[in-house]
């Protein structure tokens, strides 16, 4: 599972990275060090011309769903099952995106409370997830454009802390990931091949635990047990 990650560059360097067009995120708040559920973030899609990053919402709401709450359920789809749920199944065929990241949570549950751990590439490297999208049309006539992230199996070495993590894809597949011509066979391919990639993880301050706190310091190592900046939070 993905519940929260970090987003450390600006949109200049994700036009570098992505080689996209990110005129549409200029106005969203870059870097971001604590991102949470139905909070916006630059997903890269096909558009004309080459790729888009562009904001939405995190939590996928289908186009039928009748109440926005639902995307709290949907901010993550299984690779394995992806194609066959009925809430994503039209989105992977469809409309697929590559959401920067430079890391990603997860928790321990300990005695004392949850230690959220940063989990990340070697020198907290931007990378790619891999992201399904739909755009939600609201009762009050605004379409809201919405994603979800992929995950799989995590590898050994981060499994004792949890058992999945978000599929990461090397440029070398984003444009078939991203293509609109893609078949399922493709796709799946795309995620079959998706290697495990080297991660490295540390302990950092509970005050992670609040989806409100979103500061550099989110990602500073502190040691388990440590009140850690000097903010403690039992959730």
């Amino acid at each position: 599972m993905c519940g929260r990650f970090t987003l450390h560059e600006d949109a200049d360097a994700i036009a570098d990275a992505f080689a996209a067009d990110v005129a549409p995120i200029r106005s969203t708040r870059l870097p971001r060090y604590n991102i949470a559920p139905t909070e916006e973030a630059p997903v890269v899609i096909a558009a004309r011309g080459g790729r888009r990053a562009g904001p939405m919402r995190w939590g996928l709401l289908p186009h039928w769903a009748r109440d926005p709450r639902a995307g709290t359920r949907m901010i993550n789809a299984r690779a394995e099952t992806v194609a066959t749920r009925s809430a994503f199944g039209e989105s992977f065929r469809a409309r697929r995106g590559l959401v920067p990241a430079s890391g990603f949570y997860e928790w321990e549950s300990r005695p004392s409370g949850k230690q959220p751990w940063w989990i990340h590439r070697p020198g907290g490297s931007l990378f790619a997830m891999a992201g399904i999208w739909s755009v939600w049309p609201a009762p009050d006539g605004e379409r809201v454009a919405t994603f979800a992230i992929l995950t799989r199996s995590a590898p050994s070495s981060i499994r004792w802390l949890h058992d999945r993590v978000p599929v990461i894809l090397e440029d070398t597949v984003w444009d078939d990931w991203l293509a609109r011509g893609s078949t399922t066979p493709v796709l799946n391919e795309v995620l079959d091949g998706a290697g495990q990639p080297e991660l490295q993880l540390h302990p950092v301050s509970r005050a992670v635990n609040r989806a409100g706190w979103d500061e550099p310091a989110c990602i500073e190592r502190v040691e388990p047990g440590e009140p850690g900046l000097g903010i403690q939070l039992e959730l």
